[in-house]
């Protein structure tokens, strides 16, 4: 069968919701439970590189522009769609797709024939402290905000834009440097509080709040980017009952300086 280029593009990004889907919450793999992990971010430059070339991996990231930490490649032959796709390779591939370290996916579909390397990339030099980035965030989540957008299966029209929040910063703050610290990664803290405990330990009353937590990516555009692509975390973005947000991250001091980031999103109790 073969599939136009805006075919193959739709089942890529269709492949790629249901991988972060599946990294959303806790999987059997080898055994063993693994997860819940972040989701991955869409990387065009990774989508771009086409495997079974003879040449190592990084070869060919370095070629192509891409710096990685470190990166893992997946080929497979037979499903014409994502969804059958995700049925291949969720026991196949299940210890790569759920590897905590990589926050980067792309994604190259010639017919039945699929390539996906998933990628940790450097830090941003220019990333700069938490509240700049989180900022940053903030103004890329309106940007996200402005126009109508599908996640998963539902709609969202153009949803208003946040406001910047202190109290909602120093909660989202807290718990990704909780996070890094401690080395897990969960909306559930090691105290068992959920971010709705942490908003009211800042003195915020709210009527809504909500979380999206991510690792791994090193630039606020790959995280936001990341959150899109993934479902869950895209309609906590787009969810029109939201008024304001916070977001931080926090980098781990286990030798591999693995950055962590927590966005919560309130509405004041008025």
């Amino acid at each position: 069968m073969l599939l136009s280029p805006g075919v193959v593009a739709d089942e890529a990004a269709d492949l790629i919701g249901l991988i972060n889907q599946f990294r959303e919450s806790k999987q059997s793999c080898e055994g063993q439970e693994v997860g819940p992990v972040g989701p991955l971010t869409p990387d065009q430059t990774l989508s771009g590189i086409r495997l079974g070339q003879d040449k190592p991996l990084q070869s060919m990231l370095h070629q192509a522009g891409y710096q990685a930490a470190g990166a893992q490649a997946l080929g497979f032959s037979g499903p014409a769609d994502a969804e059958t796709a995700m049925g291949l390779i969720e026991d196949r591939y299940c210890r790569a797709l759920l590897d905590p370290d990589v926050a980067d996916i792309g994604i190259r579909q010639e017919g039945n024939t699929w390539h996906i390397i998933v990628a940790q990339p450097l830090l941003d030099e220019n990333l700069g402290d938490w509240r700049e980035a989180g900022k940053a965030v903030l103004a890329r989540v309106n940007e996200a905000r402005s126009v109508p957008r599908s996640c998963g299966d539902t709609e969202y029209q153009a949803a208003p834009a946040l406001q910047w929040d202190a109290k909602l910063a120093a909660a989202a703050l807290e718990h990704s440097e909780d996070m890094a610290e401690q080395g897990y990664f969960s909306h559930t803290g090691k105290d068992g509080k959920q971010v709705d405990s942490r908003a009211a330990a800042q003195d915020y009353a709210f009527s809504h709040i909500g979380e999206n937590i991510a690792a791994g990516q090193g630039a606020v555009e790959q995280v936001v980017q990341g959150w899109l692509a993934s479902p869950g975390h895209c309609s906590n973005i787009m969810e029109p009952g939201y008024t304001e947000m916070g977001a931080a991250y926090a980098l781990s001091d286990d030798g591999k300086g693995t950055i962590v980031w927590t966005q919560v999103f309130g509405t004041p109790l008025r």
